[in-house]
């Protein structure tokens, strides 16, 4: 009962904020999504959902849906992103770089997948991806100094969608590991929510 509480909040909670990112990177005429935590998520999804189907038939169809949302905020990224893309490196490398970064996420993330069959790598991968998509949200407001393609209900849905994953993993795995990760992007999640509060609308 517990653990199917937790399921649901997760999957509506990231729901909320793929089309949270969706809607303010088209309002605001940004990409919501930095490219790193955005790489790293869209392959995890592929990979989970088509190639290496996880242990829950739900959560691949979960992992269907949140591939197309992604699409569409890779969409944004090349669409917008460019004016964004740092003056000292020319222009023509925009979308080559966003390429290979896809690349190497997919290339990392599915070996991990083949190298070790015996785990349950969707879900140790997912907590690796999340730090990181935590310390680089983080890392985009800094640099925009506004809220531009971002928003409280994404940062909110966020935060409450990997907590309430982190108590399903957990009382799942029973996995230090995976809690300590959990931890992490619990503490960063607040510092970003807070930092966003206290900086101005795009």
């Amino acid at each position: 009962m517990v653990e199917n509480a937790l399921a649901v909040i997760t999957g509506l909670a990231w729901t909320v904020a793929y089309l949270g990112i969706i809607h303010r990177g088209f309002r605001d005429k940004t990409y919501g999504m930095p490219l790193t935590a955005l790489a790293l998520n869209i392959t995890w999804e592929f990979i989970f959902a088509f190639l290496v189907p996880g242990r829950f038939g739900l959560q691949v169809a979960i992992n269907v849906v949140w591939f197309c949302f992604d699409v569409v905020i890779l969409y944004t990224y090349f669409a917008f992103g460019r004016k964004e893309f740092p003056a000292s490196v020319h222009q023509r490398w925009f979308i080559p770089w966003g390429v290979l970064l896809v690349a190497i996420s997919f290339v990392t993330q599915y070996s991990a997948a083949r190298e070790f069959p015996d785990l349950p790598m969707d879900t140790y991968t997912a907590f690796v991806v999340n730090v990181i998509m935590s310390v680089a949200f983080i890392t985009m407001l800094a640099r925009r100094g506004s809220r531009a393609g971002q928003s409280l209900v994404i940062a909110t849905s966020k935060w409450l969608g990997s907590a309430a994953v982190t108590v399903l993993v957990f009382l799942d795995l029973g996995s230090s590991l995976l809690l300590t990760l959990g931890v992490c992007v619990f503490v960063l999640d607040v510092i970003y929510i807070v930092m966003l509060a206290r900086t101005r609308a795009a």
